[in-house]
């Protein structure tokens, strides 16, 4: 509960239509947006804490009146407090593809959340060689948690139970590689939600078009799983080359020794990691590589052009409250005062011929 009256706090669970919709003490409230809101820079986002007024208990609706201060964010998909990513990805049909694993890999840690693989579908037919190298890369030399699962073994169900309790997870991974059917099999109460997904895809439509929290065991409440349009954008196409570098681990225990701070390790002289590239897994530096590129691209656009904001933030003094955050837009997109106007008529009269009328003038 909030300590203001009248007021409660909960959870942010799904948006949809213009309309946000909050879980408070086991009721979902639908609820519109303060104006303030938007003006003051913020967008709640689904797993956000916010705080209602203007709660209506009959009717079930409210108003958000501010959002809590967020532990963390991401932008794509748009969710907040978000604690791990489960990156589903098929052994077989489609096949293991380390190039993509790496990009959604990169994208997590890039958001500086917990990625799980989750290899599925082991059941068709996986070779001790492909789970051998996928556990020997991804789990022994870079650390992450690495299940192979099947929805026909209970044992790996029993895994990603235990991965997922407690917390809020969201699911990544490509089309085909079983994030549905593994969410079928970890609640079989969500199959009716799952149905109606697979009879879009049949039809050629989006799969999901807006962002929901789902409770995935009824009798673990705060165990949450997002479920969402997914990582759409796999590009590296909106973070700087240094940013990129850092989000892969393998170069960490090198990085520092390297002759320049801004070394990307590609050609650099002095580069300690391409002095240790036998310790580095080939296909792993190559999916740099690959990134790279699309980063230096990112740079070269923002650099070409860069120019100021349209708009940036102020702050506006209120007595008796607290200070407010507002929009200030730039000199050319405000409006003029009608002193500024008059002040501008003034001098324009004053510096155009005598035999010009001033009824020519229409400044309504």
């Amino acid at each position: 509960m909030s300590n203001e009256p009248n007021r409660i706090t909960g959870r942010l669970r799904k948006y949809h239509s213009n309309f946000y919709y909050v879980e408070a003490d086991g009721v979902e409230y639908e609820c519109a947006l303060r104006g303030l809101i938007k003006k003051e820079g913020t967008e709640p986002l689904v797993g956000d804490f916010v705080e209602l007024d203007s709660v209506q208990p009959q009717s079930k609706t409210a108003r958000i009146h501010r959002v809590l201060p967020r532990k963390n964010s991401i932008s794509r998909p748009k969710l907040a407090n978000v604690d791990q990513v489960f990156v589903v990805y098929s052994l077989k049909e489609p096949d293991f593809d380390p190039n993509q694993m790496d990009r959604y890999l990169t994208h997590i840690e890039l958001a500086g959340l917990r990625p799980i693989l989750c290899i599925s579908k082991t059941d068709l037919g996986s070779t001790p060689e492909a789970v051998a190298g996928i556990q020997s890369l991804y789990g022994e030399q870079l650390g992450y948690t690495v299940v192979f699962s099947s929805v026909r073994q209970t044992e790996t169900l029993a895994t990603l139970r235990q991965l997922a309790q407690g917390k809020i997870s969201v699911l990544a991974g490509p089309s085909g590689s079983g994030k549905s059917s593994l969410l079928n099999a970890l609640n079989p109460r969500l199959q009716l939600r799952v149905g109606e997904v697979s009879e879009k895809i049949a039809r050629g439509q989006h799969t999901t078009r807006h962002v929901e929290l789902l409770t995935l065991f009824e009798d673990q409440p705060d165990t949450l799983i997002a479920d969402t349009p997914g990582f759409s954008n796999l590009k590296l196409n909106y973070v700087l080359p240094e940013r990129l570098r850092d989000a892969f681990r393998e170069f960490a225990p090198y990085q520092a020794q390297c002759a320049y701070t801004d070394c990307l390790h590609v050609d650099e002289e002095g580069c300690a990691v391409l002095a240790h590239r036998s310790e580095i897994a080939e296909s792993r530096y190559q999916s740099y590589l690959n990134m790279l590129a699309e980063a230096r691209q990112y740079k070269e656009t923002v650099t070409s052009t860069s120019q100021k904001a349209e708009f940036g933030y102020k702050q506006l003094d209120r007595k008796g409250k607290d200070a407010l955050r507002i929009l200030r837009l730039k000199e050319k997109n405000r409006d003029a005062s009608r002193r500024v106007v008059r002040q501008q008529v003034s001098q324009l009269e004053g510096e155009l011929p005598e035999d010009l009328p001033n009824s020519d003038l229409d400044f309504d």
